[in-house]
């Protein structure tokens, strides 16, 4: 069986529409990694401009400056600090009456560049998130906060999901009571005090996760031949007519495409994971996920986020692939399910939900819309069957499994099965 296996793997990659779709999405892969580390760009409000790697240390140190557990007491202490920092020079109450441009412009005229940087500092929009509207400038936040809202915090942070609830996606799902309960009871585990700070490998892989859908559309080019070729060429009159053509061959073809799989997408994530953690660090996995979007109702670290979002995009791998190959076994020409793969891939990406509830649910399960951090973790998709509830994250593995679990028996029986012409 091994050596059928491997047999079955060499056949795959022989092809050279396949070698090129896989030594190209590899290509391409290095190619953007290296350009997400060479191409960032800060500039800094005293008009110091940093690139590259520089640009990954200025901002390492930006997020460092206010590192550490952020207590009750800490967030008090650092909104009094803002306020009295920011309103020494401009008038608290006149802020609240001026654009958030005007108010920008105030406060660059107001202070020196090194001071508008540390009151730009993205730490301070994150501390005064929970009462922040669209829009609004730092400094017009800080003019609304009272000294006994700052002193409620974490209970200003709870009601980002009691808020989100109530908006319903601006109107487009209205949650039921067993989804209320769900993601309540989901933000209650978030564990506290959170801690802020620097966690910048972790944050760019949930950024740059979205590529590995280039590494699943190679594995399903590669695989769409694996049973439709066998009749397109004829060569199904020879492979079923041989003593194990019906039996390990068909075991040895299911199993080589998934071996493939698995070892092509470790290598495409290896490639986004290596470059994230060697040129952005690993600094921060045990960060609270809070410290990365504070309305995220989930009791994940950023490591572990980031980690989550790559095992998604696996699972959605090996279900495609299990589908490709049941579509294989089922297709005498590859054309179909070239088409059927891209589609699934990439143009259920370009597909707009238009504020459908429904729609928006069914179109987040494909890795190219689920591949983002507000999707996978602050967007509160959750989905209903019967008495219970599942999340984003739950509905992906489910529907991926159940993929995989109902697609790979489909191909292997429709190929032994498959009377010869």
């Amino acid at each position: 069986m091994p050596r059928l296996i491997l047999f079955e793997i060499k056949k795959m990659l022989s092809r050279r529409v396949a070698l090129a779709a896989n030594v190209g999405v590899i290509v391409f892969l290095v190619a953007i990694m290296a350009l997400n580390v060479t191409q960032n760009r800060t500039v800094s409000f005293a008009g110091e401009e940093f690139n590259g790697v520089e640009a990954l240390a200025y901002n390492r140190s930006e997020d460092e400056k206010h590192a550490g557990v952020v207590t009750a007491e800490r967030a008090a202490e650092d909104i009094a600090a803002y306020q009295e920092m920011v309103f020494s020079r401009i008038d608290r109450d006149a802020v609240g009456e001026m654009t958030g441009a005007a108010v920008y412009s105030l406060i660059a005229q107001s202070f020196s560049p090194e001071e508008v940087d540390d009151l730009y500092n993205v730490y301070w929009n994150w501390l005064l998130r929970p009462w922040r509207t669209a829009g609004e400038e730092p400094a017009q936040t800080a003019a609304r906060v009272t000294p006994e809202m700052a002193a409620n915090w974490y209970g200003a942070t709870d009601d980002l999901t009691q808020d989100a609830l109530d908006d319903g996606q601006g109107g487009m799902w209205e949650y039921s009571e067993d989804e209320r309960e769900y993601w309540t009871a989901k933000q209650a585990s978030v564990p506290e005090p959170i801690e802020y700070g620097y966690s910048g490998g972790w944050d760019n892989i949930v950024s740059c996760f979205a590529f590995l859908v280039f590494a699943i559309l190679a594995v399903c080019i590669t695989l769409a031949p694996v049973f439709s070729f066998e009749y397109q060429s004829g060569a199904d009159a020879v492979v079923l007519a041989t003593r194990h053509g019906r039996t390990r061959l068909v075991a040895a073809k299911v199993l080589a495409a998934l071996a493939y799989a698995t070892a092509y997408f470790a290598v495409c994530a290896a490639i986004v994971v290596g470059v994230s953690l060697a040129f952005y660090g690993a600094d921060g996995f045990g960060l609270s996920i809070q410290s990365m979007s504070l309305s995220s109702p989930y009791p994940l670290t950023a490591g572990q986020a980031a980690l989550v979002s790559v095992g998604l995009m696996y699972a959605a791998c090996l279900g495609l692939a299990c589908l490709t190959l049941a579509l294989s076994s089922r297709a005498r020409s590859t054309l179909p399910v070239f088409v059927t793969d891209v589609v699934l891939v990439l143009f259920t990406g370009l597909i707009p939900s238009a504020g459908v509830g429904i729609l928006e649910r069914a179109l987040a399960l494909f890795p190219l819309n689920f591949s983002n951090f507000t999707m996978l973790f602050s967007a509160f998709e959750s989905y209903p069957v019967g008495l219970v509830v599942f999340d984003l994250i739950g509905m992906i593995l489910v529907v991926y499994a159940v993929l995989a679990i109902v697609a790979t028996p489909v191909a292997a029986a429709s190929f032994r099965r498959h009377q010869v012409s």
